[in-house]
């Protein structure tokens, strides 16, 4: 069977007109991106990235925020220094302590608003930049249809747009690993010089944007270093030695963007000081298995990495591999505790991305399938080293894949998948290639066709952060099947402060907010909102949880959950609903709402006392797990409390309870299951340390 190769030629096309073409895609994904998030206020975790990312341009001081790198906070930072107004640096206590200390500083003293449009302005340049090379790379790798095709499936897919305007990592970080897939592969096969330094610069970006890099590029490190043996076995010697010296100049490259984003610092802070806000080494000793204490505690030792970088490696292991205890993810509408089902990130791609976009990668992946059935026949239109280029990305794609399955957590949703539907697109661009018999001329239409139909399904999504495809009976139902962040992040706040602008409250009502809102945020809005039902923790009133006023709510609570039964807010009356809020009136009765409350109250006194009176804990805490008895951390509180009292059999009693209530194989077990075996050998009480609860970071 003769081979069937599309040359690419330039005739009747010039180049000039090409290249035009796929900015102007890009131009329309900018567009298409701000028609669908013009209406959002800033994601939850926006502030606290830009303000940091501030602090790092003006100051050079990287002790905020270090659970992200930093580069495209610092590139956000530059755009917002002229006009962002910043306190002295002071050392803070713990994440939540820094997170309000930032967003105070956003919402309190400066102009939000301003301040969202400019991050917004800096975070289309940046993907707009990473968009060119992406395409200029497909275009010269495997030819103009193919990236052609991929930046139209990038440019209307929903959920890559939504994050375009957003300072948050996940998007730059799936730009940065595509990227290095197709400098790796083009390295593979030249090792050429210039695709060492080229793909060194990628990765480097890729690390320098977010921690869970690290798999997807240890992934194509190991491929790499597999073709630099290869003339091993052939025993070409100086081959072997002249790719491996690639191989070497493409790491330290990646190391040199990696340390230029941090400033080339190894500490946080000036005079060879880390100022975070928990030590590095309690940032270690956090980690629950020995196995990721030692690797963190072994590339501290190399000197290879930034002390910041190390931090929030190890809190990105602590949180996204460990998991935070009492975790419970909504699944196909089925609730499972403890690990997330391993199928959940592949899930949650078939239900975000429509269906027309799910088609066309599906195609393109069963032709790559076909092509390679074929390959020895020569009937196919890919050349060796474009078959080189493809396997990197289905290396990165799995090797992202195979972190999340290995994960424990779900909470981000699409976003922590998104660098594998990027990856989609890329995989869509071989429909650029289809071929039907005698119609092979325009059987580019047929993936031109799906991707309008695409665009299409989606033209009606005001709010295309919140997009859900038809599996799932679309986004106004998709609360009954899924509930990460991918639903909701916090953006419709300007539509609800709106609302209440609107609404004349009496002296006995109250707003209630049952949704993540950023307190700074409201208090700068100059709404009166109760976000507990206890004042703090002296308050031992209203233990009932008697409540009269509006609700804010997130849809997900109108959904049954083990310990949640939806007719608990029945008798309020539905307001109005805004996207996955709804906002409802009446009066309410739920002690749970005033035990987690307390709760909450109960580990920010600890959080803010070096020396805290443990007997008012303990009575608290005695409060709040009389009522609430499913959960670990309650339970972990009152042993702490238990053990700082004397108290060593009701300690262990507390602290057994909150085994009982994690999955068995939880990483805090360990923790918890030492504790109290020190306990049941008479260890002195004073010299056992308290445990950090797991649901802290």
């Amino acid at each position: 069977m003769p081979a069937f190769r599309i040359p690419e030629t330039n005739s009747g096309k010039p180049l000039i007109l090409k290249g035009l073409i796929l900015v102007l895609i890009l131009g329309f994904a900018i567009w298409r991106s701000h028609y669908g998030t013009r209406l959002d206020s800033y994601a939850n975790d926006e502030p606290f990235h830009v303000v940091a990312g501030t602090y790092y341009s003006a100051t050079g001081d990287y002790r905020l925020n270090p659970e992200h790198p930093p580069l495209s906070k610092l590139w956000v930072g530059y755009w917002n220094k002229p006009h962002l107004k910043l306190r002295p640096l002071e050392v803070l206590n713990d994440k939540e302590h820094e997170r309000h200390w930032l967003q105070e500083i956003m919402y309190l003293e400066n102009d939000a608003v301003l301040s969202q449009r400019q991050s917004r302005r800096a975070m289309y340049m940046f993907h707009f930049i990473l968009g060119l090379c992406l395409a200029g790379l497909l275009w010269r790798l495997l030819g103009y249809r193919w990236a052609l095709i991929s930046l139209l499936w990038i440019a209307l897919e929903p959920n890559l747009g939504a994050h375009q305007p957003l300072v948050l990592t996940d998007l730059p970080l799936s730009f940065c690993l595509a990227i290095t897939a197709l400098t790796a592969g083009k390295f593979a096969t030249s090792w050429n010089w210039k695709w060492a330094v080229g793909c060194g610069l990628a990765a480097g970006a890729a690390l320098a944007v977010k921690h869970s890099a690290l798999p997807a590029i240890g992934g194509m490190g190991m491929l790499l270093t597999g073709f630099a043996l290869y003339p091993l076995f052939r025993k070409r010697w100086a081959l072997a030695g002249y790719r491996f010296a690639g191989l070497l100049c493409a790491g330290l490259m990646s190391l040199f963007v990696l340390w230029a984003s941090y400033g080339f610092r190894t500490h946080s802070s000036a005079g060879g000081e880390d100022r975070f806000n928990r030590s590095l080494e309690l940032k270690i000793a956090d980690l629950n298995k020995p196995v990721w204490r030692n690797l963190v505690g072994l590339m501290d030792q190399s000197g290879l990495f930034p002390k910041a970088y190390l931090w929030g490696f190890a809190d990105t292991l602590r949180a996204g591999m460990e998991g935070r205890g009492d975790d419970e993810h909504k699944f196909f509408g089925e609730v499972v505790l403890g690990r997330a089902p391993y199928l959940y990130f592949p899930s949650v791609l078939l239900v975000k991305i429509p269906l027309a976009l799910l088609a066309v990668s599906l195609l393109g992946l069963g032709l790559l399938l076909w092509w390679r059935y074929q390959y020895r026949s020569g009937a196919n239109p890919l050349s060796r080293e474009q078959w080189i280029i493809v396997l990197f990305i289905l290396v990165y794609i799995g090797f992202h894949l195979l972190a999340l399955a290995s994960g424990r957590t779900s909470y981000g949703g699409i976003r922590h998948v998104m660098p594998v539907a990027l990856g989609l697109g890329l995989l869509a661009g071989a429909t650029g290639h289809f071929r039907v018999a005698r119609f092979h001329r325009y059987s580019i239409g047929i993936p031109l066709t799906l991707l309008l139909l695409g665009f299409a399904m989606t033209l009606g999504e005001k709010r295309i952060y919140e997009y859900y495809n038809e599996i799932v009976g679309g986004t106004e139902n998709s609360y009954k099947y899924f509930a990460d962040e991918g639903q909701y992040l916090g953006q419709r706040f300007y539509e609800i402060r709106d609302f209440f602008e609107g609404v004349n409250l009496d002296s006995t009502e109250r707003i209630y907010s049952w949704s993540w809102l950023m307190r700074e945020e409201v208090k700068a809005s100059g709404l009166e909102m109760e976000r507990s039902a206890v004042a703090d923790i002296h308050d031992s009133s209203n233990k009932e949880g008697l409540m009269k006023g509006y609700f804010i709510f997130e849809m997900w609570l109108y959904d049954p959950w083990p310990n949640w039964d939806p007719a608990r807010i029945q008798s309020l009356t539905p307001v109005k609903r805004l996207g996955n809020i709804n906002l409802a009136y009446g009066e309410l009765k739920d002690p749970e709402n005033w035990a987690y409350s307390m709760r909450d109250q109960v580990m920010r006194y600890l959080a803010e006392n070096q020396e805290p009176d443990w007997e008012l804990v303990r009575n608290r805490m005695e409060e709040v797990t009389a009522i609430v008895q499913y959960n670990s951390t309650e339970y972990t509180i009152l042993g702490n409390a238990y053990l700082r009292m004397g108290q060593r059999k009701k300690a262990i009693e507390a602290y057994r309870k909150s085994s009982e209530n994690l999955a068995e194989d939880d990483p805090y077990q360990r923790l918890l299951n030492k504790q109290i075996e020190t306990l049941q050998n008479g260890t002195d009480l004073e010299s056992i340390e308290t445990l950090r609860p797991a649901m802290l970071e």
